[in-house]
């Protein structure tokens, strides 16, 4: 099989650890060069990237919050300014905080939101100025869907 994304470049957030970390590896194996975020551990972040670049690949790390509006849009145009465009987005970042509504402190609700929501909103709003036939892609829970434990619902509104 062939690098289908020989040329492209990719950014996903959260790509540091767990899915997002197989995601830009994939996307890495099939030609992709590509950014990651992170929000901590950057030796998590290197290790992808030199797990990448071992592979003949190209990638690179960002130090980036999701739920810092700035940095979110920083990372974006440090993608296309160091690997030259966009082509595809994986907004992967998430956050879990789970409670019964009750005990839901709104500092855990404010932090939900800004990463699950607002930082999905902007990393979207900021890649559609680079992409040209490209792809948006969402990773999100099932949960919305049906929540399977106590103290999950508000993480589930996203």
């Amino acid at each position: 099989m062939g690098k289908t994304l020989a040329g492209k470049v990719a950014l996903v957030t959260g790509g540091s650890r767990g899915l997002g970390a197989a995601i830009a590896k994939r996307l890495a194996h099939d030609g992709a060069a590509v950014a990651l975020t992170y929000t901590s551990l950057p030796q998590k972040a290197d290790e992808v990237v030199l797990a990448i670049e071992a592979a003949g690949g190209k990638a690179l790390a960002l130090a980036a919050d999701s739920a810092d509006v700035e940095a979110v849009k920083h990372a974006i145009a440090e993608t296309v300014k160091t690997l030259g465009r966009l082509d595809t987005l994986v907004n992967n970042a998430g956050v879990g905080a789970f409670a019964p509504i009750d005990q839901f402190s709104m500092d855990e609700f404010d932090r939900l939101v800004a990463v699950n929501i607002k930082g999905v909103f902007v990393a979207t709003q900021e890649a559609i100025r680079h992409i040209e036939g490209g792809r948006i892609i969402m990773i999100g829970s099932v949960s919305s869907d049906s929540t399977p434990f106590t103290g999950i619902s508000v993480y589930a509104v996203d």
